[in-house]
């Protein structure tokens, strides 16, 4: 087991000692009256065939059956025997209570586990950094959110449930077996070592080849979501047998290791029930044997060691089933820890600035920024103006939404010399969240809910209805929520899938309003709309926009000739910077976009 893996195991498990310590103790008493009820066979089978030669035993046990038996016997053997059936009732009835009680406790501990891992997986994936999630495909962490925590509570949680169960019954068992005849019970314990040892064979590889499994499950499930999300490309490019052989080939291979994993498995449980009837064998021979010689053990009191003994027998052979399970495990729970305890790229200032109310603006300072081994932004210097509208135009790849990130600390500058301030405090001296506060963002690829029209604009905060709806006025998107079943409360689908592209815009830029932030960040906020809903989007646009810093990343130049200043980028730098006439008289960069997009 890793130091993640057991740092894990400490940090949700051990929070609930003392919920254990009332576990084991529930186990405890379960597994006495269990004995007790086997115990109490001694005594009704007496009565049933009363044997002559008494046993030549006198251990404290024997003595205390025979006392109880001489008691109830004096009232007579009929009712002796209905008081020892009433005996066997209640003891029978006390385990089940105890059994209950205890799997109740262990139960609610699981569901705890649980429930504490989902909200450490979601609190680190909402709080970590834009490069950590892009590290992972989205099938991949929806299996690491369900099936791999379905898979820990199935192979780790209910196995170690399981073992501390078997191991209180086994070791009870075992006392009571050694009281009752110690040689007997030696010679039946030889045998055990020959079965951990086939349990440790075969549990060698299950480590390795169950976190191949999970991680293999965690492909099936996005080659899945890919392709049912990219369903109409698929069917417009004729692609449908090859994406189903492309499944095939794969769910083929995946079935396979399946099946390796699982017959490692299920081999453990006709394994221990072979030698189990091989020592069952043995202890009949030898107990056989001395209750025809010695007369040591009474025939009753060893049909009460054989119940014992065969009752052993189910809690050990589940002791080395979930000792299997802990061992599959281990794929399963590496994939989650890799989750709750993955590093930030960004660090966070340890006595932060508080953001400042910007009278200057927000300026790129040297600013240099590579993703990996591919450079970006080479040497930027610029300052977004407080009040004024700056668009960053360019060709695709040209780094234009990078700045953006940056400006909302998404990333962390590696470069010494490069800094972006905030009028004059530096961005890595602010809490990246509380940047964010100040800061509104319409993106070309709106971002909404299953949720009604009011949810999606009021996300992420508490406004009244008046509020919500006077944004909406200003985003130009009261008109079509009139006219919708519900209006305000109407349910908008998955991502919004009930609304056009346009409307959709328009509740992202009421969000915007709404949250009321100095500073406003439009990344191809129209370049994706027709030209109906573009001019609309384009009047909410400049609506929102007045009298706040705001940063227009663009492809279609028309709707930023209006801007205060406009900079283009090319491979990462500044090329050219003014106002839309300036540009145009240059005859540069600029000025070949602005005719191509205006000739095409």
């Amino acid at each position: 087991m890793t130091k993640q893996e057991k740092t894990f195991i400490k940090q949700f498990a051990g929070k609930y000692r003392m919920h254990y310590a009332l576990y084991f103790l529930l186990v405890v008493l379960m597994s006495v009256f269990s004995i007790c009820s086997v115990l109490s066979l001694n005594n009704f089978l007496q009565i049933l065939f009363p044997i002559d030669n008494a046993s030549s035993s006198t251990s404290e046990l024997n003595k205390m059956l025979e006392n109880v038996y001489g008691y109830f016997l004096k009232f007579g053997k009929q009712k002796a025997l209905f008081y020892f059936t009433a005996i066997i009732i209640v003891v029978y009835l006390l385990k089940d209570v105890f059994t209950y009680l205890s799997q109740y406790q262990i139960g609610r501990i699981r569901n705890k586990i649980l429930f504490n891992v989902r909200n450490a997986m979601m609190e680190k994936c909402v709080g970590q950094d834009i490069s950590f999630v892009n590290r992972y495909k989205k099938g991949d962490l929806l299996s690491r959110f369900s099936s791999d925590v379905t898979e820990t509570e199935e192979t780790l949680l209910k196995p170690c449930q399981t073992i501390i169960n078997s191991v209180v019954i086994v070791l009870l068992y075992l006392v009571m077996l050694f009281y009752i005849d110690y040689l007997l019970t030696l010679c039946a314990l030889i045998l055990f070592p020959i079965v951990a040892f086939f349990t440790s064979l075969l549990s060698r590889k299950l480590r390795g080849q169950s976190k191949k499994l999970q991680s293999d499950n965690a492909r099936l499930i996005s080659v899945t979501e890919e392709t049912v999300a990219g369903l109409r490309i698929i069917k417009s490019l004729a692609a449908i047998e090859y994406m189903n052989r492309r499944f095939r080939e794969f769910n083929q291979s995946f079935t396979a290791l399946r099946n390796k994993v699982y017959r490692r498995v299920d081999l453990s449980s006709p394994q221990s029930e072979f030698v189990s009837s091989i020592v069952i064998s043995i202890i009949l021979l030898i107990g056989g044997t001395e209750i025809m010689q010695t007369h040591s053990l009474s025939p009753s009191m060893f049909v009460v060691y054989l119940v014992l003994f065969i009752l052993i027998i189910k809690p050990a052979k589940d002791a080395s089933t979930a000792y299997y399970n802990i061992k599959r495990s281990a794929g399963a729970l590496s994939r989650i820890c890799d989750i709750v305890y993955s590093d930030r790229d960004i660090q966070e200032p340890l006595c932060p600035k508080a953001m400042p109310v910007l009278t200057k603006g927000i300026t790129f300072k040297d600013v240099n920024f590579s993703y990996g081994d591919n450079q970006v932004l080479k040497n930027v210097n610029l300052c977004f103006e407080k009040g004024k509208t700056t668009a960053v135009v360019g060709a695709s790849g040209s780094g234009k939404t990078t700045m953006a990130d940056l400006i909302m600390k998404f990333y962390q500058l590696k470069d010494e010399n490069s800094d972006i301030l905030f009028d004059d405090v530096s961005v890595n001296d602010i809490n990246g969240e509380e940047i964010r506060r100040h800061i509104a963002v319409v993106t070309q690829e709106t971002v909404l809910f299953n949720d009604s029209v009011q949810g999606n604009i009021a996300f992420g905060g508490d406004y009244t209805f008046e509020q919500i709806k006077h944004a909406a006025d200003i985003a130009n998107a009261t008109e079509f929520i009139e006219m919708m079943p519900e209006k305000f409360n109407t349910n908008i689908g998955d991502k919004g899938s009930k609304l056009s592209g346009g409307q959709r815009q328009r509740l992202s830029i009421a969000r915007a309003v709404l949250k009321d932030a100095s500073v406003l960040i439009l990344d191809e906020a129209t370049s994706a709309l027709d030209t109906d809903s573009e001019r609309k989007v384009q009047q909410a646009l400049d609506t929102v926009s007045k009298d706040r810093t705001t940063i227009v990343i663009a492809h279609r130049l028309s709707t930023v000739v209006n801007a205060d200043k406009i900079v283009v980028l090319d491979r990462g730098e500044i090329k050219e910077q003014g106002t839309h006439k300036e540009l145009y008289a240059l005859h540069g960069i600029y000025y070949n976009l602005y005719r191509m997009q205006q000739i095409g």
